[in-house]
Protein backbone atom coordinates (compact mmCIF):
# COMPACT_ATOMS: atom_id res chain seq x y z
CA UNK A 1 0.00 0.00 0.00
CA UNK A 2 1.32 3.63 -0.93
CA UNK A 3 1.50 5.95 1.85
CA UNK A 4 -0.55 9.35 1.94
CA UNK A 5 1.36 11.99 2.65
CA UNK A 6 0.26 14.61 5.51
CA UNK A 7 0.65 17.68 5.49
CA UNK A 8 2.42 19.84 8.99
CA UNK A 9 2.90 22.32 10.63
CA UNK A 10 0.06 24.62 8.99
CA UNK A 11 -3.01 24.57 8.01
CA UNK A 12 -2.67 26.36 4.90
CA UNK A 13 -0.01 24.99 2.29
CA UNK A 14 2.84 28.30 2.41
CA UNK A 15 4.68 26.89 -0.74
CA UNK A 16 2.83 26.67 -4.00
CA UNK A 17 5.97 25.07 -5.88
CA UNK A 18 5.75 23.11 -2.95
CA UNK A 19 2.54 21.73 -3.39
CA UNK A 20 2.76 21.22 -6.79
CA UNK A 21 5.95 19.00 -6.79
CA UNK A 22 3.83 17.05 -3.54
CA UNK A 23 1.07 16.22 -5.97
CA UNK A 24 3.53 15.25 -8.92
CA UNK A 25 4.49 12.23 -6.70
CA UNK A 26 2.61 11.53 -3.32
CA UNK A 27 -0.77 9.77 -3.81
CA UNK A 28 -2.62 12.35 -1.69
CA UNK A 29 -2.05 14.02 0.72
CA UNK A 30 -4.02 15.04 4.04
CA UNK A 31 -3.24 18.15 6.40
CA UNK A 32 -4.59 18.56 10.11
CA UNK A 33 -7.75 21.18 9.97
CA UNK A 34 -9.97 21.92 12.90
CA UNK A 35 -13.26 21.70 12.42
CA UNK A 36 -15.51 24.76 10.83
CA UNK A 37 -12.12 26.34 10.09
CA UNK A 38 -12.51 28.74 7.41
CA UNK A 39 -10.02 28.09 4.56
CA UNK A 40 -8.11 30.40 2.49
CA UNK A 41 -6.04 28.22 -0.07
CA UNK A 42 -4.76 29.49 -2.52
CA UNK A 43 -6.22 28.50 -6.19
CA UNK A 44 -3.43 25.39 -6.49
CA UNK A 45 -4.93 23.91 -3.37
CA UNK A 46 -8.39 24.47 -3.86
CA UNK A 47 -8.53 22.61 -7.02
CA UNK A 48 -6.02 20.11 -5.69
CA UNK A 49 -9.08 20.10 -2.20
CA UNK A 50 -11.75 19.70 -5.36
CA UNK A 51 -9.90 16.69 -6.88
CA UNK A 52 -9.64 15.33 -2.91
CA UNK A 53 -6.21 14.87 -3.51
CA UNK A 54 -5.16 17.19 -0.96
CA UNK A 55 -8.06 16.17 2.09
CA UNK A 56 -8.88 17.49 5.34
CA UNK A 57 -8.30 15.30 8.56
CA UNK A 58 -9.76 16.64 11.80
CA UNK A 59 -7.30 16.50 14.60
CA UNK A 60 -8.28 13.12 16.61
CA UNK A 61 -8.85 13.60 20.21
CA UNK A 62 -6.79 10.31 21.12
CA UNK A 63 -3.46 11.38 19.63
CA UNK A 64 -3.68 14.88 21.50
CA UNK A 65 -4.14 12.71 24.71
CA UNK A 66 -0.97 10.81 24.00
CA UNK A 67 1.14 13.20 22.26
CA UNK A 68 0.52 15.32 26.04
CA UNK A 69 1.98 13.00 28.20
CA UNK A 70 5.62 13.70 27.64
CA UNK A 71 4.85 17.06 27.43
CA UNK A 72 2.87 17.29 31.17
CA UNK A 73 6.05 15.78 32.49
CA UNK A 74 8.53 17.98 30.78
CA UNK A 75 6.22 20.62 32.61
CA UNK A 76 6.63 18.48 36.11
CA UNK A 77 10.71 18.23 35.66
CA UNK A 78 11.44 21.24 34.46
CA UNK A 79 8.66 23.98 34.68
CA UNK A 80 11.22 26.63 36.16
CA UNK A 81 13.43 26.69 33.48
CA UNK A 82 10.69 26.61 30.71
CA UNK A 83 9.25 29.54 32.09
CA UNK A 84 12.43 31.45 32.26
CA UNK A 85 12.89 30.64 28.16
CA UNK A 86 9.28 30.35 27.10
CA UNK A 87 7.23 32.65 30.03
CA UNK A 88 4.71 34.62 28.17
CA UNK A 89 6.03 37.42 31.05
CA UNK A 90 9.46 37.63 29.27
CA UNK A 91 7.96 38.18 25.89
CA UNK A 92 9.78 41.20 25.35
CA UNK A 93 13.38 38.93 26.17
CA UNK A 94 12.00 36.55 23.37
CA UNK A 95 14.40 38.64 20.86
CA UNK A 96 12.46 36.79 17.88
CA UNK A 97 11.94 38.42 14.42
CA UNK A 98 8.55 38.84 13.23
CA UNK A 99 9.62 36.53 10.31
CA UNK A 100 10.57 33.28 12.97
CA UNK A 101 7.07 33.80 14.76
CA UNK A 102 6.44 29.73 14.24
CA UNK A 103 2.56 30.14 12.44
CA UNK A 104 2.40 33.59 12.48
CA UNK A 105 -1.18 34.03 14.71
CA UNK A 106 -4.32 32.44 14.59
CA UNK A 107 -5.72 36.00 12.24
CA UNK A 108 -3.21 35.50 9.36
CA UNK A 109 -4.54 33.81 5.87
CA UNK A 110 -1.89 31.88 3.67
CA UNK A 111 1.00 33.03 1.87
CA UNK A 112 -0.02 36.01 -0.49
CA UNK A 113 -3.34 36.94 1.54
CA UNK A 114 -3.39 40.45 2.95
CA UNK A 115 -3.10 40.77 6.84
CA UNK A 116 -6.32 41.33 9.27
CA UNK A 117 -6.88 44.87 10.55
CA UNK A 118 -5.81 45.38 13.84
CA UNK A 119 -9.44 45.80 15.32
CA UNK A 120 -10.47 42.62 13.35
CA UNK A 121 -10.98 40.12 16.72
CA UNK A 122 -9.41 37.76 14.76
CA UNK A 123 -5.95 39.76 15.24
CA UNK A 124 -2.92 38.42 18.14
CA UNK A 125 0.41 39.04 18.96
CA UNK A 126 2.28 38.30 15.91
CA UNK A 127 5.40 37.10 17.94
CA UNK A 128 3.69 34.29 19.68
CA UNK A 129 3.31 31.01 18.03
CA UNK A 130 -0.56 29.37 17.72
CA UNK A 131 -2.06 26.12 18.00
CA UNK A 132 -5.69 25.10 17.34
CA UNK A 133 -7.19 24.34 20.89
CA UNK A 134 -8.71 21.12 19.22
CA UNK A 135 -5.26 20.15 18.66
CA UNK A 136 -4.27 20.02 22.49
CA UNK A 137 -5.84 17.90 25.18
CA UNK A 138 -7.37 19.67 28.24
CA UNK A 139 -4.94 19.02 30.62
CA UNK A 140 -2.00 19.67 28.59
CA UNK A 141 -3.43 23.23 27.77
CA UNK A 142 -4.80 23.88 31.44
CA UNK A 143 -1.19 22.58 32.63
CA UNK A 144 0.44 25.38 30.11
CA UNK A 145 -1.77 28.14 31.12
CA UNK A 146 -1.30 27.56 34.76
CA UNK A 147 2.36 27.77 34.43
CA UNK A 148 2.41 31.04 32.22
CA UNK A 149 3.64 29.06 29.24
CA UNK A 150 0.09 29.80 27.22
CA UNK A 151 -3.06 31.76 26.84
CA UNK A 152 -5.95 31.02 25.13
CA UNK A 153 -7.45 33.56 22.84
CA UNK A 154 -10.30 33.50 20.12
CA UNK A 155 -9.30 33.68 16.47
CA UNK A 156 -10.46 32.49 12.59
CA UNK A 157 -12.16 29.51 13.13
CA UNK A 158 -11.85 29.06 16.91
CA UNK A 159 -9.97 29.13 20.06
CA UNK A 160 -6.08 29.23 20.11
CA UNK A 161 -3.69 28.77 22.52
CA UNK A 162 -0.79 31.44 21.82
CA UNK A 163 2.82 30.46 23.55
CA UNK A 164 6.55 31.04 22.55
CA UNK A 165 7.08 30.00 18.56
CA UNK A 166 9.09 27.31 19.81
CA UNK A 167 6.83 25.49 21.66
CA UNK A 168 4.41 25.32 19.34
CA UNK A 169 6.67 24.40 16.45
CA UNK A 170 7.86 21.37 18.46
CA UNK A 171 4.41 20.16 19.81
CA UNK A 172 3.05 20.32 16.14
CA UNK A 173 6.07 18.03 14.98
CA UNK A 174 4.95 15.88 18.05
CA UNK A 175 1.81 15.79 17.17
CA UNK A 176 2.14 14.97 13.75
CA UNK A 177 4.65 12.48 13.81
CA UNK A 178 1.48 10.21 16.26
CA UNK A 179 -0.97 10.87 13.95
CA UNK A 180 1.26 9.73 11.21
CA UNK A 181 2.71 6.84 12.71
CA UNK A 182 -0.99 5.51 13.54
CA UNK A 183 -2.14 6.05 10.29
CA UNK A 184 0.27 5.09 7.81
CA UNK A 185 1.25 8.40 6.99
CA UNK A 186 4.45 10.03 5.44
CA UNK A 187 5.00 13.65 7.67
CA UNK A 188 5.89 16.31 5.00
CA UNK A 189 6.04 19.80 5.14
CA UNK A 190 7.32 22.79 2.60
CA UNK A 191 8.95 24.39 6.02
CA UNK A 192 12.40 24.94 7.02
CA UNK A 193 12.50 23.82 10.51
CA UNK A 194 14.67 22.98 13.09
CA UNK A 195 13.48 18.97 13.68
CA UNK A 196 11.42 16.93 11.90
CA UNK A 197 8.45 15.36 12.67
CA UNK A 198 10.51 11.61 12.38
CA UNK A 199 12.27 12.04 15.48
CA UNK A 200 10.77 10.17 18.41
CA UNK A 201 9.58 12.60 20.99
CA UNK A 202 10.72 11.24 24.28
CA UNK A 203 10.67 13.37 27.70
CA UNK A 204 14.42 13.22 27.31
CA UNK A 205 13.87 14.71 23.61
CA UNK A 206 12.02 17.94 24.35
CA UNK A 207 13.98 18.51 26.99
CA UNK A 208 16.81 18.11 24.44
CA UNK A 209 15.18 20.56 21.74
CA UNK A 210 13.61 23.15 24.06
CA UNK A 211 16.32 23.23 27.11
CA UNK A 212 19.83 22.15 25.55
CA UNK A 213 21.74 25.58 24.26
CA UNK A 214 23.14 23.40 21.97
CA UNK A 215 23.87 23.77 17.55
CA UNK A 216 20.48 22.15 15.94
CA UNK A 217 21.64 18.94 14.38
CA UNK A 218 21.22 18.92 10.73
CA UNK A 219 20.18 15.60 10.31
CA UNK A 220 17.32 15.78 12.37
CA UNK A 221 15.89 18.50 9.91
CA UNK A 222 16.71 16.62 6.70
CA UNK A 223 13.98 15.25 4.87
CA UNK A 224 14.13 11.85 4.53
CA UNK A 225 15.59 9.29 1.46
CA UNK A 226 12.32 9.11 0.07
CA UNK A 227 11.21 12.78 -0.14
CA UNK A 228 15.27 13.85 -1.16
CA UNK A 229 15.62 10.41 -3.62
CA UNK A 230 12.14 11.70 -5.17
CA UNK A 231 12.00 15.81 -5.57
CA UNK A 232 16.44 14.91 -6.81
CA UNK A 233 15.14 12.66 -9.57
CA UNK A 234 12.21 15.14 -10.52
CA UNK A 235 15.00 17.96 -10.66
CA UNK A 236 16.63 15.86 -13.76
CA UNK A 237 14.00 16.30 -15.54
CA UNK A 238 11.61 19.52 -14.62
CA UNK A 239 12.39 23.29 -13.97
CA UNK A 240 12.79 24.09 -10.47
CA UNK A 241 10.28 26.92 -10.66
CA UNK A 242 6.99 25.27 -11.45
CA UNK A 243 4.97 28.78 -10.86
CA UNK A 244 4.07 29.17 -14.39
CA UNK A 245 2.60 25.57 -14.63
CA UNK A 246 -0.99 25.50 -14.33
CA UNK A 247 -2.15 22.89 -11.62
CA UNK A 248 -4.72 21.58 -14.26
CA UNK A 249 -2.10 20.12 -15.90
CA UNK A 250 -0.27 18.51 -12.99
CA UNK A 251 -4.10 16.70 -12.40
CA UNK A 252 -3.88 15.88 -15.81
CA UNK A 253 -0.09 14.12 -15.66
CA UNK A 254 -1.00 12.10 -12.59
CA UNK A 255 -4.47 11.00 -14.51
CA UNK A 256 -2.83 9.92 -17.76
CA UNK A 257 0.27 8.55 -16.20
CA UNK A 258 -0.57 7.18 -13.26
CA UNK A 259 0.55 3.67 -13.87
CA UNK A 260 4.20 5.05 -14.50
CA UNK A 261 3.88 7.16 -11.28
CA UNK A 262 2.95 3.38 -9.52
CA UNK A 263 6.08 2.46 -11.31
CA UNK A 264 7.97 5.06 -10.24
CA UNK A 265 7.22 4.90 -6.73
CA UNK A 266 7.56 1.16 -6.37
CA UNK A 267 11.56 2.13 -7.66
CA UNK A 268 11.89 5.03 -5.65
CA UNK A 269 10.82 2.90 -2.23
CA UNK A 270 13.22 0.07 -3.96
CA UNK A 271 15.91 2.68 -3.56
CA UNK A 272 14.91 4.01 -0.15
CA UNK A 273 15.52 -0.21 1.05
CA UNK A 274 18.48 -0.43 -0.31
CA UNK A 275 20.09 2.98 0.80
CA UNK A 276 19.03 2.66 4.34
CA UNK A 277 22.77 3.23 5.44
CA UNK A 278 22.60 6.96 4.32
CA UNK A 279 20.57 7.73 7.02
CA UNK A 280 23.54 6.87 9.48
CA UNK A 281 25.70 9.67 7.80
CA UNK A 282 25.47 12.51 10.29
CA UNK A 283 26.98 15.75 7.86
CA UNK A 284 23.98 17.24 5.87
CA UNK A 285 26.70 18.03 2.85
CA UNK A 286 27.91 14.44 2.24
CA UNK A 287 24.53 13.07 2.95
CA UNK A 288 23.50 15.45 0.10
CA UNK A 289 26.23 14.32 -1.64
CA UNK A 290 25.88 10.42 -1.40
CA UNK A 291 21.95 11.38 -2.56
CA UNK A 292 23.28 13.46 -5.42
CA UNK A 293 25.52 10.44 -6.11
CA UNK A 294 22.57 7.51 -5.97
CA UNK A 295 21.12 9.85 -8.38
CA UNK A 296 23.23 10.39 -11.27
CA UNK A 297 23.81 6.90 -11.24
CA UNK A 298 20.35 5.15 -10.43
CA UNK A 299 18.35 7.53 -12.36
CA UNK A 300 20.16 9.28 -15.24
CA UNK A 301 21.62 6.14 -16.47
CA UNK A 302 18.08 5.25 -16.82
CA UNK A 303 16.62 7.82 -18.67
CA UNK A 304 19.47 7.68 -20.95
CA UNK A 305 18.66 3.70 -21.62
CA UNK A 306 15.31 4.92 -22.25
CA UNK A 307 15.77 7.70 -24.35
CA UNK A 308 18.19 5.02 -26.28
CA UNK A 309 15.04 2.83 -26.81
CA UNK A 310 12.33 5.79 -27.68
CA UNK A 311 15.12 6.45 -30.56
CA UNK A 312 15.56 3.50 -31.78
CA UNK A 313 11.59 2.69 -32.04
CA UNK A 314 11.61 5.59 -33.87
CA UNK A 315 14.00 4.45 -36.34
CA UNK A 316 12.47 0.96 -36.47
CA UNK A 317 9.53 2.82 -37.31
CA UNK A 318 10.58 4.66 -40.21
CA UNK A 319 12.37 2.13 -41.60
CA UNK A 320 9.29 -0.25 -41.53
CA UNK A 321 7.78 2.74 -43.64
CA UNK A 322 10.42 2.89 -46.27
CA UNK A 323 10.58 -0.66 -46.81
CA UNK A 324 6.54 -0.38 -47.62
CA UNK A 325 7.45 2.30 -50.40
CA UNK A 326 9.86 -0.97 -51.56
CA UNK A 327 7.35 -3.94 -51.93
CA UNK A 328 5.30 -5.25 -54.74
CA UNK A 329 1.59 -6.72 -53.86
CA UNK A 330 2.42 -10.49 -54.31
CA UNK A 331 0.21 -12.13 -57.02
CA UNK A 332 -3.28 -12.90 -54.47
CA UNK A 333 -3.08 -9.95 -53.72
CA UNK A 334 -3.13 -8.16 -57.17
CA UNK A 335 -5.23 -10.87 -57.77
CA UNK A 336 -7.94 -10.29 -55.05
CA UNK A 337 -7.43 -6.30 -56.45
CA UNK A 338 -8.70 -7.12 -59.62
CA UNK A 339 -11.84 -9.20 -58.12
CA UNK A 340 -12.88 -6.48 -56.55
CA UNK A 341 -11.86 -3.69 -59.08
CA UNK A 342 -8.58 -2.22 -57.79
CA UNK A 343 -6.13 -2.46 -59.80
CA UNK A 344 -3.13 -3.54 -58.50
CA UNK A 345 -0.96 -0.17 -59.15
CA UNK A 346 -3.44 1.89 -57.18
CA UNK A 347 -2.98 -0.31 -54.17
CA UNK A 348 1.19 0.44 -53.48
CA UNK A 349 -0.12 3.97 -52.56
CA UNK A 350 -3.06 3.41 -50.86
CA UNK A 351 -0.77 0.91 -48.75
CA UNK A 352 1.87 3.29 -48.24
CA UNK A 353 -0.56 6.39 -47.44
CA UNK A 354 -2.29 3.69 -44.72
CA UNK A 355 1.16 3.18 -43.14
CA UNK A 356 1.92 7.02 -43.02
CA UNK A 357 -1.05 7.55 -41.43
CA UNK A 358 -0.85 4.79 -39.22
CA UNK A 359 2.51 4.71 -38.10
CA UNK A 360 2.95 7.43 -35.33
CA UNK A 361 0.18 5.88 -33.66
CA UNK A 362 2.15 2.61 -33.40
CA UNK A 363 5.13 4.06 -32.49
CA UNK A 364 3.25 6.53 -29.78
CA UNK A 365 1.72 3.50 -28.99
CA UNK A 366 5.46 1.71 -28.97
CA UNK A 367 6.67 4.91 -26.92
CA UNK A 368 3.82 4.32 -24.18
CA UNK A 369 4.76 0.82 -23.36
CA UNK A 370 8.80 1.47 -23.46
CA UNK A 371 7.69 4.03 -20.21
CA UNK A 372 5.53 2.04 -18.90
CA UNK A 373 8.26 -0.60 -18.86
CA UNK A 374 10.76 1.24 -17.53
CA UNK A 375 10.92 2.20 -13.65
CA UNK A 376 12.02 5.93 -14.60
CA UNK A 377 9.21 5.98 -17.07
CA UNK A 378 7.37 8.50 -15.32
CA UNK A 379 10.25 11.02 -15.33
CA UNK A 380 10.60 10.97 -18.95
CA UNK A 381 6.68 11.87 -19.40
CA UNK A 382 7.40 14.37 -16.66
CA UNK A 383 10.07 15.86 -18.73
CA UNK A 384 7.92 15.54 -21.63
CA UNK A 385 5.06 17.24 -20.13
CA UNK A 386 6.72 19.96 -18.07
CA UNK A 387 10.24 20.41 -20.07
CA UNK A 388 10.90 23.41 -22.49
CA UNK A 389 10.24 22.11 -25.82
CA UNK A 390 13.33 22.40 -28.56
CA UNK A 391 12.34 22.83 -32.01
CA UNK A 392 13.34 18.87 -32.21
CA UNK A 393 10.62 17.94 -29.20
CA UNK A 394 8.20 19.33 -31.48
CA UNK A 395 8.92 17.82 -34.44
CA UNK A 396 9.19 14.58 -32.36
CA UNK A 397 6.65 14.44 -31.18
CA UNK A 398 4.46 14.77 -34.70
CA UNK A 399 7.01 12.32 -36.15
CA UNK A 400 9.25 10.43 -34.85
CA UNK A 401 11.78 10.93 -36.94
Amino acid sequence: MDRFALYYPHIHVRDDDWLKYAALYWPKMARIRPPGYPLQDSPAARELHAARWLFDLEPPAWAAVEVAEPFLELLREHGTTLRDRFGLDRIETWGLPLADAGFGNAGVYSAGREEPDEDDPSWLNPRFGYVHASRISEDLLDSAVDQGLALVRPGRGGIWAAMHPQLATVYMLALAEQIAAENCLHPITDQTLPHAAMSGWTVERLASVLLDDLPADASAARPTIEEAFAFLAFATVIPADLRNVPIEKILAIRAEFGSELDGFREFTADQVERLGAIDDVRDAGLYQEYLHSEVDREVRARLDDLDDCMRSAGLETARALANVRSVALPPMAAVAANAVGVTPALTVPAVVAGCVVGAPLQWRRRRRELAQESPVGYLFQLKRALGPDTLIDKLRRAWPL
